[in-house]
């Protein structure tokens, strides 16, 4: 069966009229095989798209909706466990090129904020150079998925959505409530709850609305997110500056003790400088965030009481 008509059976099956009777496995597999296509759709075109900027970002993203579907429906849904296995190392291999993209893009901001710094001008340069030097990433497609209903009866759809859902909706009111160590647990559930609600706009009351709650509350924890990982990559761009510049160094006849000092130098100055840069922009983003943070937990109540799956 092709993506397409995957996708056309899942919208088919979602806007039935008794699919809330129906039984959950039934339509979580049918969800499941729409997001499997998806995935591999954009797989495909990640590998052959060598001019698209965004296909690294779209195949992650379809990988992600699959893994959470897949965990999502765990209890309900059998799968080849040898696939998923293969998807989890995917997603772990794509990790450090999208780390590497959005430190980069911090760092330029990092750089304009900052000011005339020849050594971050540099460092810019030499993350770029080691971005192009990443490890090509490699997925064997077979076997498939091949989804199955774990019960021939079970639980229907209905019942199914209302415990899920809730249960999200829980989580996400305590892990906001918390501190900032918490935020990043609080944005994995939020991604969870908007991936659930994606294939039901006209099933669940609300769905529309709590989707776009998730996006701008995702949005807001991406960033703080982002920055507590950009200090975790400290080590990393004091490397791409003593790796670049004592290369060149070391070419040179001599000790060369004055070159070498300087080239340490550089890189204890730059990470020196981006540390102070990161934990302003830390709590700037914590601030940002604490300022709506009691607006986006009423919104989610209100949208919360008014939820539940249409009859």
């Amino acid at each position: 069966m092709s993506a397409k008509s995957k996708k056309i059976q899942i919208e088919s099956i979602a806007d039935g009229k008794n699919i809330l009777l129906q039984p959950a496995a039934k339509v979580l597999v049918a969800v499941v095989r729409e997001k499997d296509a998806a995935f591999r759709a954009a797989w495909t075109h990640f590998q052959t798209a060598e001019d698209d900027p965004e296909s690294l970002h779209d195949m992650r993203v379809d990988l992600r909706r699959l893994r959470v579907w897949l965990k999502l429906t765990r209890h309900e849904v059998k799968t080849s466990q040898s696939i998923c296995k293969r998807l989890k190392a995917l997603a772990k291999a794509s990790n450090p090129v999208r780390d590497h993209e959005v430190l980069l893009g911090w760092l330029s901001l990092a750089q304009k904020q900052l000011g005339d710094n020849v050594v971050l001008v540099n460092l810019i340069d030499y993350g770029n150079q080691a971005y192009q030097q990443s490890t090509e990433l490699s997925f064997s497609e077979k076997p498939g998925l091949e989804p199955e209903p774990k019960h021939k009866k079970g639980i229907n759809l209905e019942q199914w959505l209302e415990q899920t859902v809730e249960h999200r909706i829980e989580r996400i009111d305590q892990l906001l409530h918390a501190g900032m160590e918490e935020t990043h647990l609080a944005r994995i559930e939020i991604k969870y709850l908007r991936y659930l609600l994606e294939p039901f706009p006209n099933t669940v009351n609300n769905a529309k609305a709590l989707v776009e709650w998730c996006k701008e509350v995702q949005g807001l924890l991406g960033d703080f997110h982002d920055v507590q990982v950009f200090r975790s990559h400290l080590p990393d761009f004091a490397r791409w500056i003593t790796d670049s510049e004592l290369a060149e160094v070391a070419l040179l006849p001599g000790k060369q003790s004055k070159a070498i000092t300087k080239v340490f130098a550089n890189a204890r100055e730059s990470i020196i400088t981006l540390s102070g840069w990161q934990d302003q922009e830390l709590h700037r983003q914590w601030q940002k965030w604490l300022a709506v943070r009691d607006n986006y937990l009423s919104a989610l109540h209100a949208l919360r009481k008014k939820k539940g799956t249409i009859q």
